[in-house]
């Protein structure tokens, strides 16, 4: 009867073995999924990027070199690192962006910077000094030809600086709207 004991008593030991065995296996292979296929992971990733996105009608909406990007295909999103951005505008003249980095959406029509975000409208025949706007986060749209964001700007041209609490950049008539909290500072 004791070696039954005993017998018994090592078959419920091996068979816990086995049943502990085979969880943490089954725990490894879910850890192991989750890892390997986050939602967060990109379809595709690129390093050292120079591409131009067109518009329909095939002229250039805007080019975008960066050192890093990824692709989000089911997000219908990209991601990229220090990008440095030409806007061209529909009536031919052209914005100069860089931020830290930045996102797109909505088939590329919005672009997103985040992180020490400068955008310089450069001088022209009609206005010899440049227009350089500084900001934590902005928001570009091709569809609407606007820059806009909601947080603390500030705008140089020349010895004139403004600060305000948001602003819209037209881009086709280069029209500034300072949203609020507006203050000048004017340097002859």
């Amino acid at each position: 009867m004791s070696y039954r004991l005993i017998w018994i008593f090592l078959l419920i030991i091996f068979g816990g073995a086995i049943t502990l065995a085979f969880l943490n296996q089954r725990d490894r292979q879910i850890e192991h999924t989750s890892l390997t296929n986050p939602s967060n992971t990109p379809t595709v990733s690129f390093e050292n990027i120079e591409m131009i996105i067109n518009s329909p009608a095939g002229q250039p909406q805007y080019e975008l070199t960066a050192p890093k990007y990824w692709l989000f295909h089911d997000q219908q999103r990209s991601e990229f690192t220090s990008p440095d951005i030409i806007i061209y505008n529909e009536n031919g003249s052209k914005i100069y962006a860089s931020s830290n980095r930045g996102e797109t959406r909505d088939n590329n029509d919005v672009i997103t910077l985040i992180g020490d975000v400068k955008i310089e409208q450069p001088s022209t025949n009609i206005e010899p000094i440049p227009l350089n706007i500084y900001t934590d986060k902005l928001t570009v749209s091709q569809k609407k030809q606007q820059v806009t964001t909601n947080l603390p700007v500030t705008a140089t041209r020349g010895s004139q600086k403004i600060t305000a609490l948001g602003m819209t950049l037209n881009l086709n008539d280069k029209i500034l709207y300072l949203h609020s909290k507006v203050k000048g500072q004017y340097n002859p």
